[in-house]
């Protein structure tokens, strides 16, 4: 089981979840295609008797914030040429 965040980013979603992973993909009514996966920040907190990331990411200038209870970091979202 996890949660995630979700936030919409033009046509595709990002969603964070609690296993500290970040996820792009493309959420549709004809279903979900994972675009890409990397996972970023480990577990911390506990929640329901599992380890989680409970933080809400943030988003600004191409860039993705995020901590959990050691480390915060910042993750570049642009495409590079």
């Amino acid at each position: 089981m996890a949660n995630a965040f979700i936030v919409k980013n033009g046509a595709h979603f990002f969603l964070f979840n609690e296993k500290g992973d970040l996820v792009i993909a493309n959420l549709t009514p004809k279903g979900y295609e994972e675009l890409g996966r990397a996972h970023l920040l480990e577990p911390t907190n506990t929640a329901a008797g599992r380890d989680v990331v409970w933080s809400h990411p943030a988003f600004a200038n191409r860039h993705m914030y995020a901590r959990n209870d050691k480390e915060i970091i910042c993750v570049d979202l642009g495409l590079k040429k």
